[in-house]
């Protein structure tokens, strides 16, 4: 009887059990070893079609992300400085609570409730104090855009994600220009609080005791309401004109 083995394409590991004597159908014997049918079809079209190569050193890694921007961003260790606006906006599109919501609910516009819920503070601070406390606002969650918004639940099961996500999130800040405080910190963590509270309302349809909420008067929130979701093209356009007018672009460049 002829042995069974496991056949391994030395391109890209693909696996083929057959028996020892015989080549996996498409397959072909280089002189580094077996190339199966897809690494061979790659093969014929890049011959075809040439391809410029990166010259992004991130883009050969496999903890590398392509962004909207055209840049790529390594996640083992995340230089901020290729990240856009638009790549921000753009990730942030994506849904918050899991999509488990009445309608699409994006992080961006959950971003833009934040930010409008420390406004009244942000007034009256004024200035550069002001002006820090809604940036944090409205950026509290722009980490989300490239780690995705890991629902509250699983990420207090994940330290070593918190850990990632807390790192990422100072690189952001340094990069973009905006600074916590405690006292910045803990304003925007009781905003944050408040917004989900409406959003558990409108969106979620319940009332149910969430623990979390616990320290949240709601009846401080029946004045502000969800009364439309916007759709992803639309909170992206929105988050990106604050942005611009949190974030000059002058001021940017100085920095």
């Amino acid at each position: 009887m002829r042995p069974i083995v496991h056949h391994t394409c030395v391109e890209c590991g693909a696996a083929f059990i057959d028996h020892a004597d015989k080549t996996p159908p498409g397959w072909e014997r280089a002189p580094q070893g077996l190339v199966c049918a897809d690494c061979l079809t790659g093969e014929d079209r890049q011959s075809e079609l040439p391809i410029e190569p990166s010259d992004d050193r991130h883009a050969r890694t496999e903890t590398a992300i392509a962004l909207l921007s055209g840049s790529y961003l390594d996640l083992a260790d995340p230089d901020c400085s290729v990240i856009h606006p638009i790549d921000v906006a753009a990730g942030l599109r994506q849904p918050c609570f899991c999509a488990q919501t009445r309608q699409f609910y994006t992080i961006a516009q959950h971003s833009m409730l934040v930010l409008r819920l420390i406004s009244p503070i942000a007034r009256h601070l004024g200035g550069e104090k002001g002006q820090q406390l809604r940036r944090c606002a409205l950026m509290h969650d722009a980490a989300e855009a490239f780690l995705h918004d890991i629902t509250r639940p699983l990420k207090i099961q994940l330290p070593d994600y918190r850990a990632i996500e807390a790192r990422f999130e100072l690189r952001l800040a340094d990069h973009f220009g905006w600074s916590w405080t405690d006292f910045r910190r803990e304003t925007v963590k009781r905003a944050d609080l408040q917004a989900l509270a409406i959003e558990q309302r409108d969106l979620v349809g319940s009332t149910d005791d969430w623990p979390i909420l616990d320290s949240i008067d709601r009846t401080e929130l029946r004045s502000i309401q969800i009364t439309r979701c916007w759709q992803p093209d639309e909170a992206q356009e929105r988050f990106l004109f604050a942005f611009e007018d949190l974030f000059p672009t002058e001021e940017r460049m100085a920095a």
